[in-house]
């Protein structure tokens, strides 16, 4: 990769306005979740999303790679793009959007634990206490919250948090998959090809769950409310969203890019409290430091020598 030009204060505006994006992006699935249905939502929203990327990528001649590369594409949107953010959405039915933003801020943690697994990269003992910081972050969290006891709420809690967790995992799979599979695929194609995959998987199983195969069926439509949510996700955070973080990604490199990370959940924390009036407790900000100090080690942003990040999971939503 170039060396990353200088970060100047447009990059700094395009860095905020991202960060408002996908730290939004919490908010609203944690909104719309209960209208929809998790299956349902996320399928709604990387349709809208891949329908509104597919002309841009026509426009510059990339239609050609959807079908060279549909093999790959259906196996990242499928195995990891679409399971990665219905466990966000069916964490959201349960947990505030701040919980849910600082749960999934770990991705850079676990994508390093994939790599070391995977790749045999060392992780170091700077790394390796990023980990034990960013998971005691976890403990501060749920602490109180999350139990084996059999009670539906406890219970319901503690499936949220590993749902969380979960699709920390699951996208830290795919950071590294991308990686070593897709490393020459143009990242706009990779987006469009995943989110198209994603989409078509997940539609049957949006129109089980809206007929109550697991769960009560609906009712009826989704609100005005829901559905301009709904179009938020897939418009401004998946669609503009992901553009702009390519460009970042070009103009300024990773690890500036990378600080999105730590914007997101302090931006769902606000905007939840805003919008939602979900509380914002010492508990929560206590954890959200610390796993994002955790996070910061683990990936490599801290640490006693120069050099770029591996083995993370780039910023999403």
């Amino acid at each position: 990769m170039q060396a990353a030009a200088r970060v100047g204060p447009r990059h700094v505006v395009e860095l905020l306005v991202l960060s408002l994006l996908w730290g939004a992006a919490y908010l609203f699935t944690r909104s719309a979740v209960p209208d929809f249905g998790p299956v349902t939502l996320i399928a709604v929203r990387m349709g809208i999303a891949a329908l509104l990327l597919l002309p841009v990528l026509a426009h510059r001649g990339g239609l050609p790679l959807l079908r060279r590369h549909a093999g790959l594409f259906a196996l990242q949107g499928t195995a990891f793009t679409a399971l990665s953010f219905v466990l966000i959405a069916w964490s959201a039915l349960t947990l505030s959007a701040g919980l849910t933003a600082i749960l999934n801020a770990t991705a850079p943690m676990f994508g390093a634990v994939v790599a070391w697994a995977w790749l045999g990269e060392r992780i170091g003992p700077w790394r390796m206490a990023g980990l034990a910081v960013g998971m005691a972050g976890v403990t501060i969290l749920v602490w109180g919250k999350a139990s084996l006891r059999l009670d539906a709420d406890s219970l319901a809690v503690t499936v949220a948090v590993l749902c969380g967790l979960g699709s920390s995992v699951v996208w830290g799979m795919a950071a590294n998959f991308s990686r070593v599979k897709m490393a020459g695929i143009d990242p706009l194609a990779l987006t469009v090809g995943t989110m198209l995959a994603a989409s078509i998987a997940l539609t049957p199983f949006a129109i089980a769950e809206w007929q109550g195969v697991w769960a009560a069926p609906r009712s009826g439509m989704p609100g005005l409310r829901a559905w301009l949510e709904a179009a938020f996700l897939g418009v401004a955070s998946s669609g503009l969203g992901m553009l702009m973080y390519f460009r970042l990604l070009r103009e300024v490199g990773t690890v500036p890019t990378m600080s999105v990370t730590f914007l997101n959940p302090l931006v769902a924390i606000v905007s939840g409290a805003l919008y939602l009036g979900e509380a914002i407790t010492l508990q929560t900000l206590l954890g959200c430091a610390v796993v994002l100090a955790g996070t910061a080690l683990s990936a490599g942003l801290i640490r006693p020598a120069a050099g770029a990040p591996r083995g993370g999971a780039g910023p999403r939503r």
